[in-house]
């Protein structure tokens, strides 16, 4: 295997070799770090990588292999943290200029059972400032480019973690999403982005700040479907650490990969968010519709009484709650703030107690209009994203092009790219991007699968069988470095 081989492996792919000892952790950890040495200058996925403790990770799996004690497929696999998740004696900046040395004396739920399940952990990526936003242009540890074009975002918050995967600088990543930051960068990306239900992965050790107490959910980042429900399977659980953690059984979310899928009744969602759909994601968007009804599915345009509320309660809520973990350091050190940051935390601490308390009475009116609509249909379908990659530049200066039209990128209501994928934070449903086609420049756009709570088997079995139907998930980008 040389640098060459690393873009095409899978998590599903490698494991057997690694099990049957064809595969050393060792040799293929070296790889991954010689690849992200080679290319991680352009694209600015990583912050720190964790050269030595891999290695040693991947010689302690090597050996437990070699003794007999193989802990499963994510032993001695190769995977990324996003970097506002706690991982003992690294540091984790959060993105921001607060924590830029800070590094913590213990490791977040979900990287302690990565650890378990004997995964190699080859460093942590670049994020949003505080996981803030949906570019990853970090004023203070850069922008993250995308993969497929290194003059576009990679999305965000999680941009660093959709880059690092798209680029084959690891196998998977955890990420975060509290308003869209693991389906956004998977969108972007080309890859499978996983936010699963409110409370399926323990929040412990996420940095407080970086994603709403109510809204926000650790996610899982893969180049597959198949590779995504792997590591949920490692990652899921109840935690008693975390409050809101679940206390739902887990299933074995493989054996839901290759169900039949005809019958299934998919709710096309309708709502806000179309003003800021390009006609060319809608037309690629109802090709995979169409893919979908191949496969037997069947399929009905839906929408709810108060989805155009979703925004302001989102706002009201989640900017609120998060801007609470920030206080202190508002008052001592604002200048440590982006100018962006700052206003935004700075604004929602303005909201009043009565907004943010009648904004969590019509969420629950949403949470019931949506678990009615699920009785009708057992999925909901939308893009990802309503518009396509755009330039770090188009970025700076805030706008987006929607068919002619420039439109404000960043609203009252937030991003513009984040405005599809906030029903399911607000709701907490389980949500999954795969990528369902390409712009006429080459850049990947992405299909949103979401179901009940607690249905990810569902949202894998159809998202999965999507996957097998096309060949958009083979695609690689070929990146040009310096």
């Amino acid at each position: 295997m040389n640098l060459k081989d690393l873009e095409t492996p899978t998590i599903a792919g490698l494991a057997p070799q690694i099990a049957s000892r064809k595969l050393s952790p060792v040799e293929l950890t070296r790889l991954f770090l010689a690849r992200i040495e080679k290319l991680n200058p352009a694209i600015n996925a990583y912050v720190t990588v964790t050269s030595q403790d891999a290695l040693a990770q991947a010689k302690r799996a090597e050996e437990e292999i070699a003794s007999g004690d193989h802990r499963g497929p994510l032993h001695g696999i190769p995977l990324s943290i996003k970097d506002n998740i706690a991982t003992r004696g690294v540091r984790t900046t959060a993105g921001s200029k607060v924590l830029e040395n800070w590094i913590p004396d213990y490791d977040a739920t979900v990287v302690s059972r990565l650890k378990e399940a004997g995964a190699v952990i080859l460093g942590k990526t670049n994020l949003h400032e505080w996981a803030l936003g949906g570019t990853t242009i970090n004023p203070f540890y850069g922008t993250t480019c995308n993969p497929w074009d290194l003059n576009r975002i990679a999305g965000g918050s999680s941009g660093g973690s959709g880059a690092a995967v798209a680029a084959s600088l690891c196998l998977a990543s955890i990420g975060t999403d509290s308003a869209q930051s693991v389906r956004n960068p998977a969108s972007m990306c080309g890859i499978a982005g996983l936010k699963p239900t409110y409370g399926r992965i323990s929040q412990h050790g996420s940095v407080p700040g970086t994603g709403a107490y109510s809204c926000n959910h650790v996610g899982i980042l893969a180049k597959t479907v198949e590779d995504t429900a792997i590591v949920l399977a490692a990652v899921a659980g109840h935690d008693p650490q975390d409050p809101s953690s679940a206390r739902e059984p887990i299933p074995k979310y493989s054996a839901s990969l290759g169900k039949n899928v005809n019958g299934l009744k998919v709710g096309i969602l309708r709502g806000y968010f179309e003003e800021v759909m390009t006609a060319e994601v809608r037309e690629v968007f109802y090709q995979a519709i169409a893919v979908l009804k191949s496969l037997g599915m069947e399929t009905e345009e839906v929408t709810t009484a108060h989805v155009d509320l979703i925004p302001a309660v989102k706002v009201c809520t989640s900017r609120v709650e998060n801007s609470s973990a920030h206080d202190r350091n508002l008052r001592t050190r604002a200048r440590d703030y982006s100018r962006q940051t700052l206003y935004a935390y700075l604004s929602a601490l303005t909201v009043p107690a009565s907004s943010y308390l009648m904004a969590q009475r019509v969420r629950r009116l949403i949470c019931d209009e949506f678990h009615g609509l699920l009785q009708r249909v057992q999925l909901l379908a939308l893009p990802t994203v309503g518009f396509t990659v755009p330039t770090i530049q188009e970025c700076n200066d805030g706008w987006v092009n929607i068919d002619g039209k420039q439109i404000r990128r960043s609203d009252e209501r937030g991003g513009a790219d984040s405005l599809c994928a906030i029903p399911f934070n607000v709701t907490g449903l389980p949500s999954m991007s795969v990528c369902c086609g390409f712009s006429k420049l080459n850049t990947p756009i992405g299909m949103q699968i979401a179901a009940g709570p607690f249905q990810e088997e569902l949202i894998f079995s159809v998202a999965h069988a999507y996957e097998q139907a096309t060949e958009w998930h083979k695609r690689r980008p070929k990146i040009v470095a310096d």
